[in-house]
């Protein structure tokens, strides 16, 4: 027995088509639950569930007393293929081909690694190490939350003991390793999307519904884990763009 789609939901695809075929532009105001109502044969429970539905994704929002509009927020751009290893963070590259900036607000310290941590690390539970927590924001949002360990084994009375500020133009994990003399030899990211914890929703002000892109990364200097990260961004905000270059065949 085929499944019938809900009213809502209906209307809710049709809007949504709109938006991404750019028939209804960033900015643009959406018709009113009155003409929903009309335009659909529908009622204003039905008009009102399928806005609710295109909120919760991100599309878009609600002005008191003015209406519902387009998202206006554009995309941000993160490359996963050919990522590091450039001698200059990733972020100012992509920051320069989407034209737009980010401002980073970092909080660091010293704390006892928690279990999940230390395994990736390859050292004990409860070993010292330095913690850095990252809050990314594109035009006063918070898009990005990353968090950074790495051991004060490796690290401590160095001058990298302490992580990067975060303020622009600072050397990323690889060049700060590399003024020490260790030496980067791989990095391994493993990207998932999942919903957002009640402290992620609340710290990156997502809608019900809308997920997260969740990504483990970790630094080796051969079969040593020099830095691990867990990186968590606004699903609703990013591409994740990978580029190959396919060699002629000669």
């Amino acid at each position: 027995m085929a499944i019938t789609q809900p009213a809502y939901a209906r209307v809710a695809d049709v809007l949504r088509s709109r938006i991404n075929k750019g028939e209804y532009e960033p900015g643009d105001l959406l018709p009113s639950q009155r003409e929903l109502r009309e335009e659909f044969d529908i009622s204003t429970t039905t008009a009102k569930a399928a806005i609710a539905q295109l909120e919760k994704e991100g599309l878009i929002y609600s002005q008191q007393g003015k209406g519902v509009f387009v998202q206006t927020t554009r995309e941000l751009l993160r490359y996963t293929a050919g990522r590091y290893g450039q001698g200059r963070p990733p972020n100012l590259t992509e920051e320069e081909q989407g034209n737009y900036a980010y401002d980073v607000e970092a909080e660091r310290r010293q704390v006892e690694v928690a279990a999940g941590i230390a395994e990736r690390l390859g050292i004990e539970e409860g070993e010292r190490v330095s913690e850095a927590v990252y809050t990314w924001t594109h035009e006063g949002e918070t898009v990005m939350i990353s968090s950074q360990w790495e051991p004060l084994s490796i690290t401590g009375g160095t001058p990298i003991e302490t992580p990067a500020s975060g303020d622009r133009g600072q050397p990323d994990v690889i060049t700060r390793f590399a003024s020490i003399g260790i030496h980067v030899t791989d990095v391994r990211e493993d990207i998932r999307t999942r919903m957002p914890t009640p402290d992620e929703a609340h710290r990156l002000k997502i809608n019900a519904g809308v997920p997260v892109f969740h990504i483990q990364r970790t630094h080796f200097a051969g079969q040593t884990a020099v830095e691990t990260a867990e990186i968590v961004m606004r699903g609703d905000r990013f591409v994740l763009r990978n580029e190959q270059v396919i060699p002629i065949a000669q």
